[in-house]
């Protein structure tokens, strides 16, 4: 089950998440950047930051 912490990608953010696949994963973390980080969108640097930082 793929999970993802947002300091692992340097934040102070105690944010954790998982889900069923990483599409999920992604939903998650898309929903939590929009409402606790002010992205609407991920820019694509940080997007690879996510994808690098997510344990499978």
């Amino acid at each position: 089950m793929p999970s993802f912490k947002c300091k692992d990608i340097g934040l102070a953010c105690p944010f954790e998440a998982t889900a069923a696949d990483e599409q999920a994963l992604l939903k998650k973390i898309a929903d939590h950047a929009k409402t606790a980080h002010k992205m609407p969108v991920i820019p694509p640097d940080i997007m690879a930051k996510v994808k690098t930082a997510i344990k499978k």
